[in-house]
């Protein structure tokens, strides 16, 4: 915000000379104006888009140079900071404040940086307003300091117990607790924020290092536990920049990148860990999230595998088995996983039908089913024909158009799925609550 159209006009050539963020001049305009300033003049129609490109956070047009206006009307969360070159008072001075203390998305802090010197004045310029109304408008940026050293020393209190600071994967495990990790993740969003308002300030630089090696931790726990929880674009730009260069110079971009189980590039997050346990660790995270994700597409079949992915974390508890023997039996799970829709062609159903199938049968005692090669020990003849009609049935109304969201289309799925479980020989206390379980399984598989 510029004292004179002069002023404001040499800031916006030397934010384009020095090659700086895309910016606009807003002022008004004279028919006696000369060459440099008329370049600058706007309509009314110009203004308003201009402002509504500056009010999208996407947008590249991130500064608005001003001289006598937007004064009054002005509404602009999106704006963090504010540049001041004009003698501001009062009610004026007060809105310019409030208008970086909106709140709005990834925002959590307003700056003035005051170049008039109109926050010598404040409190006589504030002082026509009750005490109540002003509490907190402006505070020096020195008062952050006290609390960027607090929250340093309650980021790191998490990994007090770590005897190698430069192990990445030691740092890792103490966050795989869901609640030591959302604990961690807050303390170090508030410490991030209080670097982000500080930095260029020398002051700041000795918590740089820490706040690097803290934002790979994090980055890299979200992407090993899946951790939706866990937003790492939620940093300022400067603190998120100081990760990126950190994870780029220690070439571990692979380490912080939640990848999927079957990707090759997950055999090369594999590698990159430094031990066994680090890789079965890393093996049963991506499993237990794999089949979180298809769980309700075939409850069953992913229902035994859960049980087979707790049974082994159980044994390695209980020493039964080796890191490296986990691993091994990890991989053999990891292959079955891959291999639904095989297990559903060697069934001779579709990956739908097989699904259906499994909902049919009696849960096989695991011994069983791994002896015959399949999680559900030898096929059944009837069922899996069972499974098929049902299939079939249900075809025309999952076809229908948001036919989820339509009551009487579930009720003749439900009414055609009882009719076949009863001449299948399924007693009449099975009928009710297996036909909705179907109807709920087929809206995940087929919605429309």
């Amino acid at each position: 915000m510029g004292c004179t159209r002069e002023i404001a006009v040499l800031y916006k050539e030397a934010l384009d000379r020095l090659n700086g963020p895309q910016s606009a001049v807003i002022m008004s305009g004279s028919n006696k104006d000369a060459e440099h300033l008329v370049k600058h003049h706007k309509s009314e129609e110009e203004r308003k888009e201009l402002i509504n490109r500056f009010l999208k956070k996407d947008d590249p047009l991130k500064i608005l140079v001003v001289c006598d206006m937007l004064l009054t009307g002005f509404d602009a969360p999106v704006e963090q900071v504010m540049y001041l070159d004009a003698p501001l008072k009062e009610h004026t001075l007060l809105q310019a404040i409030a208008r970086v203390n909106r709140t709005a998305d990834g925002k959590t802090y307003g700056l003035i940086v005051d170049y008039w010197g109109v926050s010598e004045a404040l409190t006589e310029a504030l002082a026509i307003f009750s005490p109540s109304d002003v509490k907190g408008a402006m505070a020096p940026k020195d008062d952050e300091l006290p609390r960027l050293q607090a929250r340093h020393a309650n980021a790191l209190r998490f990994f007090i117990r770590v005897k190698e600071k430069d192990d990445l994967d030691a740092c890792v495990s103490v966050l795989e607790p869901e609640d030591v990790r959302a604990q961690f993740a807050e303390a170090f969003k508030k410490l991030a924020q209080s670097l982000d308002m500080l930095l260029p300030d020398t002051r700041a630089m000795p918590y740089v290092d820490d706040v690097r090696w803290l934002g790979k931790i994090r980055e890299a726990a979200a992407a090993k536990y899946r951790d939706d929880k866990i937003d790492v674009s939620d940093c300022g730009a400067k603190v998120k920049k100081l990760i990126e260069e950190a994870v780029f110079a220690e070439g571990i971009q692979i380490l912080v990148k939640q990848v999927s189980l079957f990707t090759p590039e997950f055999e090369e997050k594999l590698k990159a860990l430094k031990s066994v346990e680090a890789r079965a660790s890393e093996m049963e995270h991506a499993i237990r999230h794999e089949i979180h994700v298809k769980l309700e597409e075939n409850p069953v079949f992913y229902m035994s595998l859960r049980e087979r992915l707790e049974q082994l974390i159980a044994d390695r508890k209980a020493k039964r088995i080796d890191a490296a023997e986990q691993l091994r039996l990890f991989e053999v799970l990891r292959n079955e996983l891959r291999s639904e829709a095989q297990a559903a062609e060697k069934t001779g159903l579709t990956e739908t039908g097989f699904a259906i199938y499994g909902i049919l049968l009696e849960p096989k005692p695991l011994a069983a089913a791994e002896a015959k090669g399949s999680p559900y020990g030898k096929v059944d003849d009837a069922k899996r024909e069972l499974a098929s009609i049902l299939e079939e049935q249900l075809e025309p109304q999952v076809t229908i158009v948001d036919w989820t969201r339509k009551d009487d289309v579930q009720r003749e799925m439900r009414k055609r799925i009882k009719r076949h479980l009863r001449a299948a020989g399924y007693t009449d206390d099975k009928l009710d609550p297996m036909a909705e379980t179907i109807v709920d399984l087929m809206k995940r598989r087929r919605p429309r």
